[in-house]
């Protein structure tokens, strides 16, 4: 990939994070393995292409940039000894 992926800020980052979303958010990184979630993810999106690659949406960027950086996210979750 040659071109920098640069993600559109999401407008509601300058608010509090609930604790019910931070629980939840715990909740689910620590019930689903991130390596199964990041290979699932994938395997769908490769049969995905295979089957629509002649039409793909117009906003298909925004979903390939919207998915690598939630595969960044599951790689470094994988990656470290998270303690919650």
């Amino acid at each position: 990939m040659d071109e920098v992926i640069k993600p559109q800020l999401n407008a509601s980052i300058d608010i509090e994070i609930s604790d019910t979303i931070l629980t939840e958010f715990k909740v689910f990184i620590t019930t689903v393995p991130a390596k199964r979630l990041n290979r699932n993810l994938r395997k769908m999106l490769a049969d995905y292409l295979f089957y629509n690659m002649d039409a793909l949406p117009i906003d298909f960027k925004d979903l390939l940039t919207d998915l690598y950086w939630l595969h960044e996210l599951l790689d470094e979750i994988e990656g470290s000894d998270v303690a919650f």
